[in-house]
């Protein structure tokens, strides 16, 4: 085992932007000549009883994590396939949190939040009735809210917050809701029925998509390829990267391509990472360590059709998240985490703290939360899962997540300085872990 870590102080700088804001009072659509993705709610109803009780659980659970709820936006009656968009008006640098809560009826929601230009900032399009998505904005901004009925149909309600978590609290208990959905994403039957309008062509999707890289300071490496694929068939892709670098790669499939998969190499033949999961949008973050070319492997597992391939160079770390201050393996999650972090105004306090993991094995670190600044921790373990908590010295937990999955993330503002502890465990695996936080100025 290896020794675990030096302890660093973990402190850091949140811009004071995390004020309240609220909904404007005359919607408008995005700005430019794109038109509005769908029909603007201009008049509020209250939700009939049993959803205004569900909506009341979910502000609760959100507010135990520090976030500050608006007044409600509309309440709206989405029949199953359809969507509606609100707008909402944000006056000075802030980040916004955005729930969905449907009636028990509804299986499976999906929010979009773009921007005046239609720039996606955020989506939460998962396979579960409980969508949460996080966007922020650096200056006076309209935002558009869109929500869509993948499976079920009744009322819904859409919660708009300030001072989001980076992760949602597990709705699914709150609301005592198993989630219920489709398999692969948004699809119609099979059969000779015409395009489906749930699913964009891949050229569009993958060019929303880097923009929405480019947002958090990414830029795309090359050009984007495009591609038809029969079932069963894969294809390789040389791309030029350079060392010391950090990428991801992102594939999307046309509406008859139900899962396809990516595979990155380096020069030598060693797979740098994978995405092999059940979908038509596999995303693989990698680190190169050799500078030549890359070969990207697409397979087509199911389905046939059209795809679409890119690569985003991920922006230049901090000297704390410089090349060679992290393995490889760990460094390319650590690098998405850290681009998304500073494009919400957060900033690395010290460097990572490393370590050995193993099978229930926990490690504590002691940290001082002061006054007046809000903290965020992040873990990564390769491979296997990470727990992360937050406790102070009596044991009184303040902050916690696990969610069986790495990365993890926590954060807590505290209203007055004190000693605390920082824990991670893993609960499955063993292998390396990496550790490190961040800081901003609390909201006032």
């Amino acid at each position: 085992m290896r020794d675990p870590l030096r302890c660093a102080p973990l402190a850091l700088s949140l811009l004071a932007g995390c004020a309240t804001a609220r909904p404007s009072a005359a919607p408008t659509t995005p700005s430019g000549d794109r038109a509005a993705p769908a029909p603007v709610t201009t008049s509020p109803r209250a939700p009939v009883p049993e959803l205004a009780e569900r909506v009341a659980l979910v502000r609760q659970a959100f507010r135990a994590r520090g976030a500050h709820p608006f007044e409600e936006l509309p309440v709206m009656f989405l029949r199953q396939g359809r969507a509606q968009g609100t707008t909402l008006r944000v006056e000075r640098p802030q980040c916004l949190g955005f729930t969905a809560v449907g009636m028990p009826e509804m299986g499976n929601l999906d929010l979009r939040v773009l921007n005046g230009d239609g720039v996606e900032l955020g989506h939460d399009t998962r396979d579960d009735a409980h969508p949460f998505a996080r966007a922020c904005v650096t200056s006076p901004s309209t935002l558009f809210v869109m929500t869509s009925a993948v499976v079920g149909t009744g009322e819904v309600a859409l919660l708009a917050m300030a001072d989001p978590p980076p992760l949602a609290p597990p709705l699914g208990d709150v609301l005592r809701d198993r989630p219920r959905g489709v398999a692969n994403g948004v699809r119609t039957p099979r059969g000779a029925l015409g395009r489906d309008p749930a699913v964009r062509p891949p050229a569009q999707a993958i060019e929303t998509a880097l923009a929405s890289f480019a947002a958090r300071g990414y830029r795309r490496e090359g050009a984007v390829v495009h591609g038809n694929m029969p079932r069963g068939r894969s294809e390789q892709h040389p791309w030029e990267l350079t060392a010391g670098r950090c990428y991801t790669a992102m594939a999307f499939g046309g509406e008859r391509v139900e899962d396809i998969d990516i595979v990155v190499r380096a020069p030598s033949g060693v797979i740098l990472g994978q995405d092999v999961g059940l979908d038509a949008r596999p995303e693989v973050a990698f680190c190169a360590s050799d500078s030549g070319p890359h070969a990207i492997e697409l397979r087509l597992y199911s389905g046939s059709g059209e795809w679409s391939l890119a690569v985003a160079e991920a922006p230049t770390p901090d000297r704390l998240l410089a090349p060679g201050a992290l393995p490889d393996r760990l460094r390319a999650a650590a690098v998405a985490i850290d681009a998304s972090a500073r494009s919400e105004g957060w900033a690395i306090a010290s460097a990572p703290v490393l370590g050995s993991a193993w099978i229930g094995a926990e490690h504590r670190l002691p940290v001082t939360l002061r006054a007046g600044e809000c903290y965020r921790y992040a873990a990564v373990a390769v491979p296997g899962v990470v727990d992360l908590w937050l406790t102070r010295p009596d044991g009184a937990l303040l902050s916690a997540y696990t969610g069986a999955r790495s990365p993890a993330q926590i954060w807590a503002c505290p209203t007055r300085t004190t000693r605390a502890y920082l824990h991670a465990r893993t609960p499955s695996g063993r292998g390396e872990f990496a550790l490190w936080g961040y800081r901003q100025e609390a909201p006032r």
